[in-house]
């Protein structure tokens, strides 16, 4: 398997390095943006999202990390491999061992690969997706977890992410990338669709939503419900174990286990880090109070009219 693994992140490679490359000169010659939108609509197209999970039926061998793009997914993840293995889970890459259905581009382990679950001593493997609810199977018996991030931090982070992935930083200002996120359909849209599905499912006792600074602030006691709700139980040592490899610490430097392909040639201050800085409400590092103000408003006044008493005054600290 880890041959096969390694051929597959390969070619996942030079697929991402040929499209990333062609976007890059595209950019050059003045289009940055409509192709920036471009790729952001094929990245979560509808389609995708419907057919990522199709035909799969979920088992209690499954733990889903369910969290929206850029809200802590890649910290659940190993969060949650490292519970499976009692924190001694080893891998080249998390997409090794972590299938990602809906993935952009080929390189994630396939779902019907039976490796990651018959290598696990608790029996439990873990699936990545960032897709609402409407696109998640659901299933009693499987483990569902998901993070609520400030929708103000998932723009600041998905500007640094996806613009370096995409190679368009030195194109795209977090202006024209604030207009984006807030456009019909782009990602506060998708956000507010993700945020709202989830936590109409917080009641049901497969399903855990954790707040992203709620993390940071206590990462024991969320450790603890995380264990919990997979069932797994922890020796004293394990327990630490976990701790220490799902910090901000370890996994900066381990970052190459959870990094996307870079585009060549790419500035080193352009690049992309899963891992970039592990903190919250700090969304004004790059928007204005207004750009702030205008994401709390926007998403509260959508919440309200899905129907959703998501307590957003409650979980983020709202701009005026």
């Amino acid at each position: 398997m880890p041959a096969k693994n390694s051929m597959q992140r390969a070619g996942r490679g030079v697929f991402l390095r040929i499209a990333m490359m062609s976007l890059s000169i595209v950019c050059r010659i003045g289009f940055a943006k409509p192709f920036t939108k471009f790729a952001l609509r094929q990245m979560s197209s509808p389609a995708k999202r419907a057919r990522a999970f199709a035909g799969y039926e979920p088992s209690g061998h499954d733990v889903i990390v369910a969290t929206f793009a850029k809200s802590g997914t890649n910290w659940m993840m190993q969060i949650s491999q490292q519970l499976a293995h009692y924190g001694e889970a080893e891998f080249d890459h998390i997409h090794n061992v972590v299938p990602w259905p809906e993935s952009p581009a080929p390189g994630p382990i396939s779902l019907s690969d039976p490796g990651p679950q018959a290598d696990s001593p608790t029996g439990l493997r873990i699936i990545k997706t960032h897709n609402a609810v409407e696109h998640v199977p659901y299933q009693e018996k499987a483990v569902y977890l998901t993070v609520i991030r400030d929708p103000k931090e998932v723009a600041v982070s998905s500007y640094y992410f996806l613009g370096g992935i995409l190679g368009v930083l030195p194109y795209i200002s977090i202006d024209d990338w604030f207009e984006m996120f807030m456009d019909e359909g782009g990602l506060a849209e998708r956000w507010v669709e993700h945020t709202a599905g989830f936590w109409d499912w917080r009641d049901r006792p497969n399903v855990l939503l954790l707040n992203y600074g709620g993390i940071l602030k206590d990462p024991r006691a969320s450790l603890a419900r995380v264990a919990e709700t997979m069932g797994v139980e922890l020796t004293p040592d394990q327990f630490e174990k976990v701790l220490h490899r799902s910090s901000f610490e370890y996994m900066s430097a381990h970052e190459s286990q959870f990094a996307p392909p870079q585009l060549p040639f790419t500035k080193e201050k352009d690049r992309a880090r899963m891992v970039r800085r592990g903190k919250s409400g700090a969304s004004d590092e790059a928007l204005s109070p207004a750009q702030q103000a205008r994401i709390d408003d926007w998403c509260q006044a959508q919440l309200e009219a899905r129907g959703s008493d998501f307590p957003y005054a409650d979980a983020f600290d709202l701009v005026t």
